[in-house]
């Protein structure tokens, strides 16, 4: 793994977030995978973490001292789709105020990202063509289907076959 992640990065943030009496006015980041390969989050004790199931919102209740692991979009796609990076959002509380601590460990932006050569097969073809991680994050920007300019489906569509984004 070393030698396909490169030189990696870890960068850990310290968010505050006072109560907010008005939600509904603030602007926060959409719902949105991560593109890093892997995500800990320590959060305290005011419920804020959202992740998108079966088509709704569904809050992640905090249990004391522990971490949530975040599969990143990395992982999705070096494991070939068998792991997924969920969708989810991080909301304000009305009354408390909140501290989380993401930790977030990505990789070079010259590695070369793909599905590992242990989960291709004849039956099981690569989803997502090689790209650098440096390309894929120039791309992200907080998009929501960022991976989906990846799959190998969309090289097909660049010379003249469907199923791109369908």
């Amino acid at each position: 793994m070393n030698t396909q992640l490169g030189k990696h990065a870890q960068h850990m943030v310290l968010n505050y977030y006072p109560p907010c009496p008005q939600p509904n006015l603030t602007y926060g980041l959409p719902g949105q995978t991560d593109p890093n390969f892997i995500i800990i989050l320590l959060q305290d004790k005011v419920p804020s973490l959202q992740v998108l199931k079966d088509g709704k919102w569904v809050a992640v209740d905090p249990v004391p001292n522990t971490f949530i692991i975040n599969i990143g979009d990395q992982v999705q796609v070096m494991s070939n789709d068998k792991y997924k990076s969920i969708l989810h959002l991080a909301v304000v509380n009305c009354d408390k105020e909140r501290i989380s601590i993401p930790t977030f460990y990505r990789p070079s932006p010259e590695a070369v990202i793909g599905p590992a050569s242990e989960v291709v097969s004849d039956d099981d073809p690569a989803v997502y063509r090689q790209f650098t991680f440096g390309e894929y994050y120039e791309k992200f920007n907080g998009l929501e289907k960022c991976l989906d300019m990846f799959k190998t489906s969309c090289l097909l569509k660049i010379i003249g076959l469907p199923n791109c984004f369908e």
